[in-house]
Protein backbone atom coordinates (compact mmCIF):
# COMPACT_ATOMS: atom_id res chain seq x y z
CA UNK A 1 0.00 0.00 0.00
CA UNK A 2 3.36 2.04 0.23
CA UNK A 3 4.66 1.80 -2.95
CA UNK A 4 1.89 4.72 -4.32
CA UNK A 5 4.99 7.26 -2.68
CA UNK A 6 7.72 4.89 -4.77
CA UNK A 7 8.17 7.50 -7.89
CA UNK A 8 8.91 10.45 -5.13
CA UNK A 9 12.54 8.72 -4.18
CA UNK A 10 14.94 11.08 -2.37
CA UNK A 11 12.68 13.93 -2.88
CA UNK A 12 14.44 15.80 -0.22
CA UNK A 13 17.66 16.27 -2.26
CA UNK A 14 18.27 20.21 -2.80
CA UNK A 15 17.88 21.38 -5.75
CA UNK A 16 20.52 23.71 -7.58
CA UNK A 17 18.24 26.86 -6.46
CA UNK A 18 18.57 25.81 -3.54
CA UNK A 19 15.01 24.44 -2.76
CA UNK A 20 14.96 21.70 -0.15
CA UNK A 21 11.75 19.91 -1.97
CA UNK A 22 13.58 19.14 -5.07
CA UNK A 23 12.02 17.48 -7.87
CA UNK A 24 9.40 18.66 -10.57
CA UNK A 25 7.65 16.03 -10.27
CA UNK A 26 7.08 15.91 -6.25
CA UNK A 27 5.83 19.89 -7.14
CA UNK A 28 3.58 18.72 -9.51
CA UNK A 29 2.17 15.44 -7.50
CA UNK A 30 1.18 17.89 -4.60
CA UNK A 31 -0.10 20.27 -7.03
CA UNK A 32 -2.81 17.89 -8.91
CA UNK A 33 -3.21 15.99 -5.50
CA UNK A 34 -4.52 19.77 -4.39
CA UNK A 35 -6.20 20.22 -7.27
CA UNK A 36 -8.06 17.00 -7.14
CA UNK A 37 -9.49 17.86 -3.33
CA UNK A 38 -10.19 21.47 -4.42
CA UNK A 39 -12.01 20.53 -7.56
CA UNK A 40 -14.32 17.96 -6.34
CA UNK A 41 -17.29 20.22 -5.59
CA UNK A 42 -19.32 21.03 -8.32
CA UNK A 43 -22.72 23.29 -7.62
CA UNK A 44 -24.93 21.60 -10.33
CA UNK A 45 -23.86 17.97 -9.15
CA UNK A 46 -24.83 19.16 -5.62
CA UNK A 47 -27.91 20.33 -6.77
CA UNK A 48 -28.34 17.13 -8.66
CA UNK A 49 -27.45 14.98 -5.50
CA UNK A 50 -29.65 17.17 -3.28
CA UNK A 51 -32.45 16.55 -5.82
CA UNK A 52 -32.29 13.16 -6.00
CA UNK A 53 -32.30 12.58 -2.23
CA UNK A 54 -35.80 14.31 -2.07
CA UNK A 55 -36.99 12.29 -4.95
CA UNK A 56 -35.72 9.30 -3.20
CA UNK A 57 -37.31 9.82 0.01
CA UNK A 58 -40.15 11.06 -1.49
CA UNK A 59 -41.13 7.55 -3.40
CA UNK A 60 -40.43 5.86 0.06
CA UNK A 61 -43.28 7.84 2.24
CA UNK A 62 -46.61 8.16 1.46
CA UNK A 63 -48.30 11.52 0.78
CA UNK A 64 -45.06 13.19 -1.24
CA UNK A 65 -45.15 13.94 -4.76
CA UNK A 66 -41.67 12.21 -6.23
CA UNK A 67 -41.93 15.26 -9.05
CA UNK A 68 -42.69 18.02 -7.08
CA UNK A 69 -40.08 18.22 -4.25
CA UNK A 70 -37.22 16.91 -6.40
CA UNK A 71 -37.75 19.69 -8.22
CA UNK A 72 -38.74 21.99 -5.73
CA UNK A 73 -34.98 21.16 -3.40
CA UNK A 74 -32.84 23.34 -6.15
CA UNK A 75 -33.01 27.07 -6.86
CA UNK A 76 -34.69 27.98 -9.96
CA UNK A 77 -33.40 30.91 -12.53
CA UNK A 78 -36.00 33.87 -12.48
CA UNK A 79 -37.56 35.67 -15.35
CA UNK A 80 -36.01 38.81 -16.81
CA UNK A 81 -37.50 41.03 -15.58
CA UNK A 82 -39.87 43.51 -18.71
CA UNK A 83 -38.69 46.65 -20.13
CA UNK A 84 -40.06 50.04 -20.58
CA UNK A 85 -42.60 49.38 -23.31
CA UNK A 86 -42.89 45.22 -22.84
CA UNK A 87 -46.20 44.14 -24.11
CA UNK A 88 -48.31 43.89 -20.72
CA UNK A 89 -48.11 40.32 -18.74
CA UNK A 90 -50.93 38.76 -18.88
CA UNK A 91 -51.95 37.30 -15.54
CA UNK A 92 -54.20 34.28 -15.26
CA UNK A 93 -54.85 31.40 -12.71
CA UNK A 94 -52.34 29.36 -14.53
CA UNK A 95 -49.49 31.84 -15.47
CA UNK A 96 -49.41 33.43 -11.69
CA UNK A 97 -49.03 30.33 -9.92
CA UNK A 98 -46.10 29.29 -12.62
CA UNK A 99 -44.47 32.76 -12.33
CA UNK A 100 -44.94 32.55 -8.78
CA UNK A 101 -42.91 29.22 -8.38
CA UNK A 102 -40.23 30.82 -10.45
CA UNK A 103 -39.90 34.28 -9.04
CA UNK A 104 -41.23 33.96 -5.61
CA UNK A 105 -38.80 35.67 -2.97
CA UNK A 106 -40.53 33.79 0.21
CA UNK A 107 -41.00 30.34 -1.61
CA UNK A 108 -37.04 30.55 -2.96
CA UNK A 109 -36.49 30.90 0.96
CA UNK A 110 -38.36 27.66 1.62
CA UNK A 111 -36.46 25.86 -0.95
CA UNK A 112 -33.40 27.18 0.45
CA UNK A 113 -34.21 25.69 4.10
CA UNK A 114 -35.03 22.61 2.43
CA UNK A 115 -32.04 22.40 0.55
CA UNK A 116 -30.15 23.07 3.62
CA UNK A 117 -31.89 19.98 5.22
CA UNK A 118 -30.48 17.79 2.53
CA UNK A 119 -26.70 19.16 3.20
CA UNK A 120 -27.19 18.80 6.80
CA UNK A 121 -28.49 14.92 6.08
CA UNK A 122 -25.34 14.42 3.25
CA UNK A 123 -22.86 15.47 6.51
CA UNK A 124 -24.19 13.48 8.81
CA UNK A 125 -23.99 10.47 6.38
CA UNK A 126 -20.33 11.26 5.41
CA UNK A 127 -19.42 10.90 9.07
CA UNK A 128 -21.51 7.43 9.07
CA UNK A 129 -19.52 6.55 6.07
CA UNK A 130 -16.03 5.78 5.08
CA UNK A 131 -13.85 8.58 6.33
CA UNK A 132 -10.70 9.18 4.45
CA UNK A 133 -8.07 11.32 6.20
CA UNK A 134 -4.52 11.87 5.04
CA UNK A 135 -1.82 14.12 6.27
CA UNK A 136 1.65 15.37 4.23
CA UNK A 137 4.42 16.85 6.91
CA UNK A 138 7.98 17.99 5.96
CA UNK A 139 10.09 19.31 9.50
CA UNK A 140 13.49 20.66 9.25
CA UNK A 141 15.52 20.35 12.36
CA UNK A 142 18.88 21.54 13.14
CA UNK A 143 20.55 22.42 16.40
CA UNK A 144 24.03 23.86 17.69
CA UNK A 145 25.31 20.11 18.80
CA UNK A 146 23.67 18.31 16.20
CA UNK A 147 23.37 18.53 12.12
CA UNK A 148 20.40 19.67 10.47
CA UNK A 149 17.97 16.50 9.77
CA UNK A 150 14.52 16.78 7.28
CA UNK A 151 11.72 14.76 8.26
CA UNK A 152 9.11 13.93 5.85
CA UNK A 153 5.83 11.89 6.32
CA UNK A 154 2.75 10.50 4.63
CA UNK A 155 0.18 9.40 6.67
CA UNK A 156 -3.50 8.11 5.15
CA UNK A 157 -6.42 6.99 7.38
CA UNK A 158 -9.62 5.44 6.75
CA UNK A 159 -12.43 4.85 9.55
CA UNK A 160 -16.22 4.03 9.70
CA UNK A 161 -19.12 3.04 12.03
CA UNK A 162 -20.30 -0.42 10.94
CA UNK A 163 -24.04 -1.31 11.79
CA UNK A 164 -23.36 -3.60 14.87
CA UNK A 165 -22.13 -0.17 16.25
CA UNK A 166 -17.93 -1.48 16.03
CA UNK A 167 -15.63 1.36 14.65
CA UNK A 168 -12.73 0.04 12.10
CA UNK A 169 -9.96 2.23 11.63
CA UNK A 170 -6.87 1.22 9.38
CA UNK A 171 -3.80 3.51 9.12
CA UNK A 172 -0.87 3.77 7.33
CA UNK A 173 2.34 6.28 7.14
CA UNK A 174 4.86 6.34 5.11
CA UNK A 175 8.25 8.31 6.94
CA UNK A 176 11.73 9.27 5.22
CA UNK A 177 14.47 11.17 6.96
CA UNK A 178 17.62 12.64 5.33
CA UNK A 179 20.13 12.95 7.71
CA UNK A 180 23.70 14.59 6.95
CA UNK A 181 25.01 12.14 10.14
CA UNK A 182 23.70 9.93 7.96
CA UNK A 183 26.41 7.60 5.55
CA UNK A 184 23.63 6.06 3.71
CA UNK A 185 21.53 9.45 3.25
CA UNK A 186 18.21 8.62 3.47
CA UNK A 187 16.42 6.46 5.94
CA UNK A 188 12.51 5.00 4.66
CA UNK A 189 9.91 3.58 8.04
CA UNK A 190 6.44 2.56 7.55
CA UNK A 191 3.69 1.93 9.71
CA UNK A 192 0.29 0.00 8.74
CA UNK A 193 -2.35 -0.64 11.64
CA UNK A 194 -6.01 -2.42 11.55
CA UNK A 195 -8.17 -1.99 14.71
CA UNK A 196 -11.62 -2.94 15.21
CA UNK A 197 -13.17 -2.31 18.77
CA UNK A 198 -17.01 -3.80 19.18
CA UNK A 199 -18.84 -2.59 21.99
CA UNK A 200 -20.96 -5.52 23.89
CA UNK A 201 -22.92 -3.53 26.14
CA UNK A 202 -23.60 0.17 26.09
CA UNK A 203 -23.40 1.56 22.79
CA UNK A 204 -23.86 -1.93 20.35
CA UNK A 205 -26.22 -2.56 17.97
CA UNK A 206 -27.48 -0.91 14.96
CA UNK A 207 -30.28 1.46 17.01
CA UNK A 208 -27.65 2.88 19.64
CA UNK A 209 -24.75 3.72 17.24
CA UNK A 210 -26.67 5.31 14.13
CA UNK A 211 -29.18 7.09 15.95
CA UNK A 212 -27.89 10.57 14.57
CA UNK A 213 -28.32 9.12 11.19
CA UNK A 214 -31.44 7.13 12.21
CA UNK A 215 -32.66 11.04 13.30
CA UNK A 216 -30.94 12.87 10.34
CA UNK A 217 -32.86 11.15 8.21
CA UNK A 218 -36.22 11.35 9.51
CA UNK A 219 -35.92 15.13 10.04
CA UNK A 220 -35.30 15.74 6.49
CA UNK A 221 -38.45 13.60 5.91
CA UNK A 222 -40.25 16.29 7.83
CA UNK A 223 -38.79 19.24 6.18
CA UNK A 224 -39.79 17.62 3.19
CA UNK A 225 -43.11 17.28 4.20
CA UNK A 226 -43.35 20.89 5.97
CA UNK A 227 -42.22 22.26 2.77
CA UNK A 228 -45.21 20.10 0.65
CA UNK A 229 -47.65 22.09 3.27
CA UNK A 230 -46.17 25.14 3.13
CA UNK A 231 -45.89 25.20 -1.14
CA UNK A 232 -49.63 24.04 -1.12
CA UNK A 233 -50.42 26.75 1.34
CA UNK A 234 -48.65 29.15 -1.15
CA UNK A 235 -50.36 28.25 -4.52
CA UNK A 236 -53.54 28.69 -2.05
CA UNK A 237 -52.15 32.38 -0.49
CA UNK A 238 -51.66 33.16 -4.56
CA UNK A 239 -54.75 32.05 -5.83
CA UNK A 240 -56.75 33.99 -3.52
CA UNK A 241 -55.03 37.02 -3.90
CA UNK A 242 -55.67 36.72 -7.50
CA UNK A 243 -59.47 35.42 -6.84
CA UNK A 244 -59.51 38.85 -4.97
CA UNK A 245 -57.62 40.94 -7.57
CA UNK A 246 -60.15 39.49 -10.09
CA UNK A 247 -63.25 40.70 -7.42
CA UNK A 248 -61.64 44.04 -7.33
CA UNK A 249 -61.62 44.71 -11.04
CA UNK A 250 -64.98 43.36 -10.85
CA UNK A 251 -65.97 46.02 -8.30
CA UNK A 252 -64.38 49.04 -10.72
CA UNK A 253 -66.45 47.88 -13.15
CA UNK A 254 -69.65 47.60 -11.20
CA UNK A 255 -68.83 51.19 -9.66
CA UNK A 256 -67.93 52.30 -13.11
CA UNK A 257 -71.75 51.56 -14.23
CA UNK A 258 -73.19 52.65 -10.99
CA UNK A 259 -71.45 56.28 -11.97
CA UNK A 260 -72.72 56.15 -15.15
CA UNK A 261 -76.32 55.22 -13.82
CA UNK A 262 -76.03 58.19 -11.83
CA UNK A 263 -74.85 60.60 -14.36
CA UNK A 264 -77.66 59.53 -16.60
CA UNK A 265 -79.83 60.15 -13.73
CA UNK A 266 -78.65 63.87 -13.04
CA UNK A 267 -79.15 64.36 -16.42
CA UNK A 268 -82.60 62.93 -16.68
CA UNK A 269 -83.58 64.71 -13.81
CA UNK A 270 -82.20 68.15 -15.13
CA UNK A 271 -84.09 67.37 -18.11
CA UNK A 272 -87.34 66.93 -15.78
CA UNK A 273 -86.84 70.13 -13.95
CA UNK A 274 -86.60 72.30 -16.91
CA UNK A 275 -89.86 71.07 -17.96
CA UNK A 276 -91.38 71.72 -14.32
CA UNK A 277 -91.54 67.46 -14.07
CA UNK A 278 -89.21 67.62 -10.67
CA UNK A 279 -88.53 69.61 -7.83
CA UNK A 280 -85.44 71.01 -7.16
CA UNK A 281 -83.82 68.78 -4.32
CA UNK A 282 -84.37 65.71 -6.79
CA UNK A 283 -81.66 67.65 -9.02
CA UNK A 284 -79.64 68.54 -6.12
CA UNK A 285 -79.68 65.07 -4.91
CA UNK A 286 -78.88 63.53 -7.95
CA UNK A 287 -75.99 66.15 -8.56
CA UNK A 288 -75.01 65.18 -5.25
CA UNK A 289 -74.74 61.33 -5.62
CA UNK A 290 -73.21 61.44 -9.15
CA UNK A 291 -70.18 62.87 -7.27
CA UNK A 292 -70.12 60.52 -4.43
CA UNK A 293 -69.91 57.46 -7.07
CA UNK A 294 -67.34 59.81 -8.38
CA UNK A 295 -65.22 59.70 -5.32
CA UNK A 296 -65.92 56.22 -5.02
CA UNK A 297 -65.20 54.82 -8.84
CA UNK A 298 -61.43 57.01 -7.92
CA UNK A 299 -60.70 55.23 -4.91
CA UNK A 300 -61.64 51.61 -6.24
CA UNK A 301 -59.54 52.49 -9.09
CA UNK A 302 -56.51 53.72 -7.36
CA UNK A 303 -56.86 50.93 -4.60
CA UNK A 304 -57.12 48.31 -7.50
CA UNK A 305 -53.84 49.88 -9.08
CA UNK A 306 -52.17 49.59 -5.46
CA UNK A 307 -53.47 46.05 -5.37
CA UNK A 308 -52.14 45.12 -8.63
CA UNK A 309 -48.49 46.45 -7.92
CA UNK A 310 -48.41 44.93 -4.55
CA UNK A 311 -49.54 41.27 -6.08
CA UNK A 312 -46.55 41.42 -8.56
CA UNK A 313 -44.53 41.79 -5.97
CA UNK A 314 -45.90 38.86 -3.93
CA UNK A 315 -44.93 37.07 -7.04
CA UNK A 316 -41.56 38.39 -7.44
CA UNK A 317 -41.82 40.84 -10.42
CA UNK A 318 -41.34 44.67 -9.99
CA UNK A 319 -44.72 46.39 -9.16
CA UNK A 320 -43.99 48.37 -12.07
CA UNK A 321 -44.70 45.45 -14.41
CA UNK A 322 -47.68 46.21 -17.41
CA UNK A 323 -50.11 43.68 -16.34
CA UNK A 324 -53.55 42.33 -17.77
CA UNK A 325 -55.93 40.31 -15.54
CA UNK A 326 -57.00 37.55 -18.10
CA UNK A 327 -59.78 35.37 -15.93
CA UNK A 328 -63.44 35.73 -13.97
CA UNK A 329 -63.93 34.87 -10.97
CA UNK A 330 -64.76 30.90 -11.68
CA UNK A 331 -67.99 29.85 -11.11
CA UNK A 332 -68.97 27.83 -7.90
CA UNK A 333 -67.75 24.13 -8.00
CA UNK A 334 -69.33 22.20 -5.50
CA UNK A 335 -67.66 19.63 -3.48
CA UNK A 336 -69.01 16.18 -4.02
CA UNK A 337 -67.64 14.94 -0.30
CA UNK A 338 -69.27 14.62 2.70
CA UNK A 339 -68.26 15.18 6.31
CA UNK A 340 -67.40 11.86 7.07
CA UNK A 341 -65.17 11.47 4.30
CA UNK A 342 -63.43 14.25 4.84
CA UNK A 343 -62.67 13.37 8.30
CA UNK A 344 -61.08 9.96 7.47
CA UNK A 345 -59.42 11.47 4.43
CA UNK A 346 -57.15 13.89 6.62
CA UNK A 347 -56.65 11.20 9.42
CA UNK A 348 -55.46 9.11 6.37
CA UNK A 349 -53.79 12.04 4.40
CA UNK A 350 -52.25 14.60 6.31
CA UNK A 351 -48.54 14.96 6.30
CA UNK A 352 -48.85 17.23 9.38
CA UNK A 353 -50.42 14.45 11.68
CA UNK A 354 -48.05 11.59 9.94
CA UNK A 355 -45.00 13.97 11.49
CA UNK A 356 -46.54 14.14 14.71
CA UNK A 357 -47.40 10.15 14.52
CA UNK A 358 -43.68 9.39 13.50
CA UNK A 359 -42.29 11.78 16.20
CA UNK A 360 -44.05 9.70 18.90
CA UNK A 361 -41.88 6.69 17.35
CA UNK A 362 -38.95 8.71 17.43
CA UNK A 363 -39.61 9.99 21.08
CA UNK A 364 -39.72 6.07 21.58
CA UNK A 365 -36.50 4.82 20.27
CA UNK A 366 -34.72 7.87 22.14
CA UNK A 367 -35.97 6.19 25.58
CA UNK A 368 -34.50 2.61 23.84
CA UNK A 369 -31.17 4.21 23.11
CA UNK A 370 -30.86 5.83 26.75
CA UNK A 371 -31.61 2.87 28.22
CA UNK A 372 -29.07 1.18 26.33
CA UNK A 373 -26.77 3.88 27.40
CA UNK A 374 -27.51 3.02 30.79
CA UNK A 375 -25.92 -0.12 30.43
CA UNK A 376 -22.18 -0.68 31.29
CA UNK A 377 -19.87 -0.30 28.83
CA UNK A 378 -17.92 -3.60 27.46
CA UNK A 379 -15.83 -3.65 24.78
CA UNK A 380 -13.49 -6.08 23.14
CA UNK A 381 -10.68 -4.56 20.52
CA UNK A 382 -8.40 -6.44 18.26
CA UNK A 383 -5.37 -4.66 16.21
CA UNK A 384 -2.43 -6.03 14.26
CA UNK A 385 -0.06 -3.38 13.04
CA UNK A 386 3.13 -3.89 10.98
CA UNK A 387 6.36 -1.43 10.92
CA UNK A 388 9.47 -1.19 9.02
CA UNK A 389 12.84 1.21 10.51
CA UNK A 390 15.59 2.55 8.80
CA UNK A 391 15.77 0.80 5.50
CA UNK A 392 18.10 2.06 2.38
CA UNK A 393 15.15 1.93 0.39
CA UNK A 394 11.27 1.59 0.21
CA UNK A 395 11.50 -2.09 -1.89
CA UNK A 396 14.02 -3.20 0.73
CA UNK A 397 11.82 -2.74 3.83
CA UNK A 398 11.28 -5.51 5.96
CA UNK A 399 7.64 -5.81 8.33
CA UNK A 400 7.46 -7.35 11.44
CA UNK A 401 3.68 -7.88 12.94
CA UNK A 402 2.58 -7.27 16.30
CA UNK A 403 -1.12 -7.71 17.05
CA UNK A 404 -3.05 -7.15 20.59
CA UNK A 405 -6.55 -7.94 21.24
CA UNK A 406 -8.74 -7.82 24.55
CA UNK A 407 -11.52 -6.51 26.75
CA UNK A 408 -12.18 -3.52 28.11
CA UNK A 409 -14.95 -2.76 30.67
CA UNK A 410 -16.08 0.30 32.79
CA UNK A 411 -16.66 0.01 36.59
CA UNK A 412 -20.14 1.69 36.85
CA UNK A 413 -19.75 4.31 40.24
CA UNK A 414 -22.01 6.76 39.01
CA UNK A 415 -24.54 6.33 36.67
CA UNK A 416 -26.92 9.12 37.50
CA UNK A 417 -26.68 10.91 34.55
CA UNK A 418 -27.14 8.58 32.58
CA UNK A 419 -30.19 7.56 34.64
CA UNK A 420 -31.88 11.00 34.54
CA UNK A 421 -31.31 11.02 30.78
CA UNK A 422 -33.67 7.58 30.33
CA UNK A 423 -36.26 9.68 32.77
CA UNK A 424 -35.64 12.97 30.46
CA UNK A 425 -36.21 10.60 27.19
CA UNK A 426 -39.62 9.04 28.99
CA UNK A 427 -41.10 12.51 29.62
CA UNK A 428 -39.93 13.61 25.75
CA UNK A 429 -42.18 10.44 24.43
CA UNK A 430 -44.89 11.52 27.02
CA UNK A 431 -45.41 15.11 25.80
CA UNK A 432 -44.74 13.74 21.83
CA UNK A 433 -47.89 11.28 22.64
CA UNK A 434 -49.79 14.24 23.81
CA UNK A 435 -48.30 16.05 21.08
CA UNK A 436 -49.78 13.68 19.08
CA UNK A 437 -53.58 13.49 21.05
CA UNK A 438 -54.16 16.66 20.26
CA UNK A 439 -52.54 17.40 16.85
CA UNK A 440 -55.29 14.25 16.36
CA UNK A 441 -58.50 16.59 17.96
CA UNK A 442 -57.15 19.84 15.78
CA UNK A 443 -57.12 18.58 12.96
CA UNK A 444 -60.60 16.61 13.27
CA UNK A 445 -62.01 19.93 14.69
CA UNK A 446 -59.99 22.11 11.58
CA UNK A 447 -62.18 19.81 8.93
CA UNK A 448 -65.12 19.94 11.02
CA UNK A 449 -64.95 23.67 11.11
CA UNK A 450 -63.43 24.17 6.83
CA UNK A 451 -66.68 21.86 6.05
CA UNK A 452 -68.58 24.16 7.96
CA UNK A 453 -67.67 27.80 6.56
CA UNK A 454 -67.85 25.47 2.96
CA UNK A 455 -71.61 24.93 3.71
CA UNK A 456 -71.99 28.64 5.34
CA UNK A 457 -70.63 29.71 1.82
CA UNK A 458 -72.42 27.46 -0.27
CA UNK A 459 -75.67 29.39 0.82
CA UNK A 460 -74.14 32.50 1.20
CA UNK A 461 -73.20 32.29 -3.12
CA UNK A 462 -76.83 31.44 -3.48
CA UNK A 463 -78.55 34.19 -1.87
CA UNK A 464 -76.11 36.60 -2.98
CA UNK A 465 -76.96 35.19 -6.62
CA UNK A 466 -80.78 35.75 -5.70
CA UNK A 467 -80.44 38.75 -4.13
CA UNK A 468 -78.03 40.26 -7.71
CA UNK A 469 -81.16 38.93 -9.30
CA UNK A 470 -83.77 40.95 -7.23
CA UNK A 471 -82.13 44.17 -7.40
CA UNK A 472 -81.36 44.29 -10.90
CA UNK A 473 -85.65 43.57 -11.18
CA UNK A 474 -86.32 46.61 -8.71
CA UNK A 475 -83.16 48.74 -10.47
CA UNK A 476 -84.85 48.33 -13.75
CA UNK A 477 -88.51 48.76 -12.15
CA UNK A 478 -87.78 52.17 -10.55
CA UNK A 479 -85.78 53.70 -13.03
CA UNK A 480 -88.35 52.81 -15.63
CA UNK A 481 -91.20 54.81 -13.11
CA UNK A 482 -89.18 57.66 -12.43
CA UNK A 483 -88.77 58.03 -16.52
CA UNK A 484 -92.65 58.04 -16.83
CA UNK A 485 -92.42 60.85 -13.38
CA UNK A 486 -94.53 58.55 -11.09
CA UNK A 487 -91.32 57.90 -8.81
CA UNK A 488 -88.84 60.27 -7.48
CA UNK A 489 -84.84 59.92 -7.77
CA UNK A 490 -84.96 58.75 -4.46
CA UNK A 491 -85.90 55.75 -5.28
CA UNK A 492 -83.65 55.01 -8.44
CA UNK A 493 -81.35 56.22 -6.18
CA UNK A 494 -81.17 53.44 -3.85
CA UNK A 495 -81.82 50.84 -6.08
CA UNK A 496 -79.07 51.28 -7.61
CA UNK A 497 -76.59 51.67 -4.97
CA UNK A 498 -78.20 48.35 -3.55
CA UNK A 499 -77.77 46.27 -6.64
CA UNK A 500 -73.99 47.48 -6.60
CA UNK A 501 -73.78 46.18 -3.11
CA UNK A 502 -75.26 42.83 -4.11
CA UNK A 503 -72.83 42.48 -6.98
CA UNK A 504 -69.88 43.23 -4.90
CA UNK A 505 -70.93 41.03 -1.98
CA UNK A 506 -71.95 37.87 -4.70
CA UNK A 507 -68.18 38.53 -6.01
CA UNK A 508 -67.39 38.46 -2.35
CA UNK A 509 -68.90 35.13 -1.54
CA UNK A 510 -67.70 33.69 -4.74
CA UNK A 511 -64.11 34.53 -3.95
CA UNK A 512 -64.30 32.92 -0.28
CA UNK A 513 -66.21 30.09 -1.38
CA UNK A 514 -63.63 28.92 -3.76
CA UNK A 515 -60.43 29.79 -1.60
CA UNK A 516 -62.27 27.98 1.72
CA UNK A 517 -62.84 24.77 -1.25
CA UNK A 518 -58.98 25.00 -1.69
CA UNK A 519 -58.24 24.36 1.81
CA UNK A 520 -60.82 21.66 2.64
CA UNK A 521 -58.94 19.42 -0.38
CA UNK A 522 -55.63 20.71 1.62
CA UNK A 523 -56.88 19.54 5.11
CA UNK A 524 -57.98 16.41 4.07
CA UNK A 525 -54.51 15.83 1.92
CA UNK A 526 -56.33 15.93 -1.54
CA UNK A 527 -54.51 19.19 -3.04
CA UNK A 528 -50.98 18.79 -4.72
CA UNK A 529 -48.85 21.48 -6.88
CA UNK A 530 -47.35 20.37 -9.68
CA UNK A 531 -43.64 21.07 -11.20
CA UNK A 532 -45.03 24.25 -13.05
CA UNK A 533 -46.54 25.41 -9.55
CA UNK A 534 -49.94 24.50 -10.77
CA UNK A 535 -52.48 23.40 -8.16
CA UNK A 536 -53.81 19.64 -8.56
CA UNK A 537 -56.83 18.60 -7.33
CA UNK A 538 -56.57 14.37 -6.46
CA UNK A 539 -59.61 12.33 -6.31
CA UNK A 540 -61.14 10.38 -2.84
CA UNK A 541 -60.50 7.19 -4.96
CA UNK A 542 -57.01 8.19 -5.84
Amino acid sequence: MFRMFEPLSNPWNRSRAGCPIAGTRFRCAIVLLLAGFTGCYSPRSLDRNVTRLAAETADAHPGLSAETVADSAQSIEPPAPLAAGDTPVVLDVRSVLGIAAASSRSLQTRRDDLYRAGLSLFGTRRDFGFNLDGTLEYVIAAGDDRDERRDGTASVSLERILPTGARARLTGQQGVTDDTALDGGNRFSSRAQARLDQPLLAGAGYGASHEDLIQAERDYLYALRDFSLQRQQFAIDVVGDYYTLLGQRKTVENTRTNYQQFVFLRQRSEALFQVNRAPAIDVLRSQQEELSALNRLTTTEESYTIAVGRFLVQLGLPSATPAELADDIPPMKRVELDEVQALALAVSNRLDLMTARDRVEDARRRVAVARNAYLPEVNAFGSSEWSADNADAISEQTYGNDWRAGVAAEIPFDRRDRRDAIRRAELDREAAERRYAEQFDVILLEVRESYSRLRSLTVSVDIQLKNIEIAEKRAKNALLQFRNGTLSNRDVVEAANQLLDARNAYITALTDYEVQRLNLLRQVGLLGVARDGAIVERSPEG
